[in-house]
């Protein structure tokens, strides 16, 4: 679903050439990431890539664009950082502009009510188009790799933090739902199907 950009801060007009903000769940993520210490962009995608995978899709490439994006808004500030040999690295701080707008979009966004609009969902509408046989295999198959992904969020160790446990038990409660509803769906399939009256 498309966002909405946020408001442009003082001086970020379409003249400046600054791109707006999607409003969205990936800025909010970045931003809280920064609340509680500064980090380097490496850090950043390690922790979403290592501890969030389940939670958000956010690929690094755009991480960084919207990072590059928060600093040209005034939201965090960077500096270069060198220890050792090692390769310098950029270091994102939160400011005080920063701060203010994500509890904002904190408060907005919890607060919001989400339509589950799945792309599974598309199939699942033209599936009466398939013969029978070939729609409870697909189906079979998709339940299958449904109480997969159920075992794997059963198997999932303490959370890094009390809200994240708070997200991964979301997601682990619809997917149960989801695979719920499947096995539902395949046992009222399964029913003899009723033959209509000869016409006489």
């Amino acid at each position: 679903m498309p966002h909405e950009p946020l408001n442009n801060p003082p001086g970020a007009t379409a003249a400046t050439g600054i791109p707006p903000l999607p409003d969205d769940e990936r800025t909010l993520l970045l931003l809280g990431l920064l609340t509680a210490q500064d980090r380097h962009g490496y850090e950043i995608n390690d922790f979403i890539e290592h501890n969030l995978q389940n939670v958000i899709a956010l690929k690094k490439a755009t991480a960084y664009q919207l990072l590059e994006r928060l600093e040209q808004h005034g939201l965090v500030e960077s500096r270069i950082e060198q220890h050792g040999h090692r390769p310098s690295r950029k270091v994102y701080h939160l400011t005080a502009a920063g701060q203010a707008r994500f509890e904002v979009m904190l408060t907005t966004q919890l607060r919001q009510e989400e339509p589950l609009i799945l792309t599974g969902n598309v199939p699942v509408m033209f599936s009466e188009n398939m013969n029978r046989e070939e729609l409870l295999s697909s189906l079979q198959e998709r339940l299958a790799k449904l109480e997969a992904r159920v075992r794997l969020h059963d198997s999932f160790s303490t959370p890094c933090t009390p809200g994240v446990g708070l997200a991964l038990r979301r997601i682990h409660h619809l997917t149960r739902a989801d695979r719920d509803w499947l096995q539902a769906t395949l046992r009222e399939l399964r029913q003899p199907q009723e033959t209509e009256p000869a016409t006489p």
